[in-house]
């Protein structure tokens, strides 16, 4: 069975599982009403099987469940004040649909509802009750609900933060080589030179310019400009050089990659995500909002027009 069938199998197994055990050990279960929502009624019994089908791991609020059966129990009356029940064909379309792409036929669907204790006119009613809430949901909640480009690019920009990326840093590399195998003496000289740059540039004389007379190796070509590079993913001397470092600040000179490194920090930056990039996700995430808030304020005008005792 696929997880469409599944999930209201699960459900009515639960309860009717509930139920034969109750009988079987002889309990007496004593029962009493715990909400009334206009005529209709809600029983301890209704309550306690409703929470045994929880997901929550932990033991559920009662009198969250409850007030959550309240507010279905007026959706309901309000899809029958609307004439919004489900037809007796439509029920059938939408059966024979879950039969078709479970690759069921009615049979076999009555089967396998009975190896989980429930019968197709218990399945029917509450696959017929889903419709229902689904109907009515979508009349008078979603109906109308728009989220225009106007809004979304006003989001996005009281919102920036939320659509940053990795901080990024732009560095100035100052780079020279050391010789293979490289005897104290040739290490000291390199060393030495650049020392000597190191303190050209911190005298003020222009780095660039250093950097073209006496950088080695592929970025001297392009004035030791190593571009941006999120700060988290550069070599581990360079995050290092540059941790304490303000932007214009060199580091001293260190080694790394086979040679002596001078850095400078040029730039740091938070890049933002563009709004053509993220217009679909706050589009999405405002209409949620929008439905969300139109709902709960339904809901409380269904709850404003009716008689609700709630005996928890």
């Amino acid at each position: 069975m696929q997880r469409s069938i599944v999930s209201f199998v699960a459900v009515f197994a639960i309860l009717l599982a509930q139920a034969l055990t109750g009988t079987a050990q002889g309990s007496v279960i004593v029962d009493r009403v715990v909400a009334v929502v206009n005529n209709d009624i809600i029983t301890l019994s209704d309550l306690q099987r409703e929470a045994t089908l929880s997901k929550s791991e932990n033991r559920p609020d009662e009198k969250l469940v409850l007030e959550n059966m309240i507010d279905r129990k007026l959706q309901m009356a309000a899809a029958k004040r609307a004439g919004m029940d489900v037809t007796d064909k439509e029920l059938a379309d939408a059966l024979a649909d879950i039969t078709k792409r479970n690759n069921l036929d009615m049979a076999q669907f009555g089967e396998a509802l009975a190896k989980e204790g429930l019968t197709i006119d218990q399945y029917k009613n509450e696959l017929r009750e889903q419709m229902t809430l689904s109907r009515l949901f979508n009349k008078y909640v979603r109906s109308g609900i728009a989220v225009d480009e106007a809004e979304a690019r006003t989001f996005y920009e009281q919102n920036a933060r939320n659509f940053s990326l990795p901080e990024e840093i732009r560095v100035r590399q100052l780079f020279l080589a050391l010789p293979e195998k490289a005897t104290p003496a040739q290490s000291a000289a390199v060393k030495e030179k650049a020392q000597a740059a190191y303190q050209r540039a911190k005298k003020g004389e222009d780095f660039i310019k250093i950097i073209r007379e006496v950088s080695q190796g592929v970025t001297a070509k392009q004035d030791g400009d190593l571009g941006f590079i999120q700060r988290d993913e550069v070599i581990a001397e360079i995050a290092d050089a540059t941790r304490s470092l303000k932007p214009g600040e060199l580091s001293s000179p260190f080694i790394s990659a086979g040679g002596y490194n001078i850095i400078r920090l040029e730039e740091v930056r938070i890049p933002v995500r563009p709004f053509a990039k993220v217009k679909d996700e706050i589009t999405k995430t405002l209409y949620e909002q929008k439905v969300e808030n139109t709902y709960r304020g339904w809901l409380q005008t269904l709850r404003g027009d009716s008689q609700i005792d709630n005996r928890l």
